[in-house]
């Protein structure tokens, strides 16, 4: 029988990781952006080669559900990196490589691939009269940046940048599978030390809901902050 009371003592256990798989979380949304931002760069600049290389590895990384993915870095990046540190001199036992690294590693490749595009679409929509005017406002190349482009390309990219948090945040769930202990994990380790499993997941779903709900508000703020101005 379900019990209510089950539910808020398992909240109270499940909250204890929400502050590291929030840090996780923002630590790959960070990654993201700025690998997200240097391939947007690179196929801005329409390289041979290069450019139909990134479209191919693009296309394997939407293509590929995150699941995959995590067990293909999981089983194959300690590896490579203990071999790359073997040219300099370091030795590393790739079985001893923190399974919260690989996670990120992971979280911050498969979601660079969508924040490549999310920042591509906020440059397409930058106002060019406006950074034509700031020019004949006598702005330098920095201050036309700064005051300019950067306050509208975030405006214009922050609702799916935050939209990418919250499936980040979601996303971290599988992150059981290679044992690093977030809100979904912790909610499957007390339903089996309660046997309460329902309570449990329901606990976990209210968690990711208030979360959503508060990164949501969040954003909105921000986003009118943002546009104050630019409209």
């Amino acid at each position: 029988m379900f019990d209510i009371s089950v539910v808020f003592e398992s909240i109270v256990e499940i909250i204890k990781v929400v502050p590291f798989t929030l840090f996780m979380a923002f630590l790959i949304l960070i990654f993201s952006l700025i690998l997200g931002s240097f391939i947007a760069w690179l196929e801005s600049k329409y390289i041979p080669v290069i450019h139909q290389i990134l479209i191919v590895i693009k296309s394997f990384i939407r293509g590929t559900p995150n699941v995959v993915l995590l067990f293909l870095i999981y089983y194959s990046f300690p590896f490579v990196v203990a071999e790359a540190l073997s040219y300099i001199g370091i030795e590393l036992n790739p079985y001893s490589l923190n399974p919260v690294v690989v996670v990120i590693v992971t979280f911050s490749v498969c979601y660079a691939a969508f924040q490549s595009e999310i920042i591509k679409g906020a440059l397409h929509a930058l106002d060019k009269h406006q950074v034509e005017a700031s020019q004949s406002l006598g702005y330098s190349q920095w201050q036309t940046l700064r005051k300019v482009i950067i306050p509208q390309v975030m405006a214009e990219a922050l609702p799916d940048t935050m939209n990418t948090l919250l499936l980040i945040i979601k996303a971290l769930s599988l992150a059981f599978l290679v044992t690093v202990v977030d809100i979904f994990a912790q909610a499957n380790l007390v339903g089996a030390m309660t046997f309460s499993y329902l309570e449990a997941f329901t606990a976990a779903a209210l968690i990711y809901w208030v979360l959503g709900g508060a990164i949501t508000y969040a954003t909105k703020k921000v986003e009118n902050h943002l546009n104050r101005g630019y409209v």
